[in-house]
């Protein structure tokens, strides 16, 4: 089955029985493949610390997400001024600290990122 529908979506049966391939690539996902595979080639270290970002990234936005839900459930649960309300305050104040804790560690993230990327673009 071919199409040109960026995202199809086929019924279970029809799902079950094929295997959807994605031929759709941008120039920066194809970069991001060939350096990871000379990166782990010519220096694997590289790649295992390029991998924990990766997954440090996604345990990072995980993260976020479950805070804007607390704060979000928080505030909906909210009767009155909130500014009164001591378990919403602290939830509030917890959240701060978590997402800027989580914010310099992806800046970390991102300057580690780029210092590998120029190395890619001599090759």
């Amino acid at each position: 089955i071919t199409t040109k529908l960026r995202n199809p979506h086929y019924l279970p049966e029809i799902s079950v029985k094929v295997s959807l391939l994605n031929f759709m690539i941008t120039p920066e996902g194809l970069e991001d493949q060939l350096l990871g595979i000379v990166v782990a080639k010519e220096r694997p270290e590289l790649e295992e610390e390029r991998n924990a970002l990766i997954i440090q990234s996604a345990a990072n936005k995980k993260s976020l997400k479950e805070i804007e839900d607390q704060i979000l459930e928080t505030l909906s649960s909210s009767e009155g001024n909130i500014l009164e309300d001591e378990s919403a305050i602290h939830v509030l104040n917890n959240a701060k600290v978590l997402s800027n804790e989580i914010e310099k560690k992806q800046v970390v993230a991102e300057k580690t990122k780029k210092k590998k990327v120029p190395t890619a673009t001599l090759c």
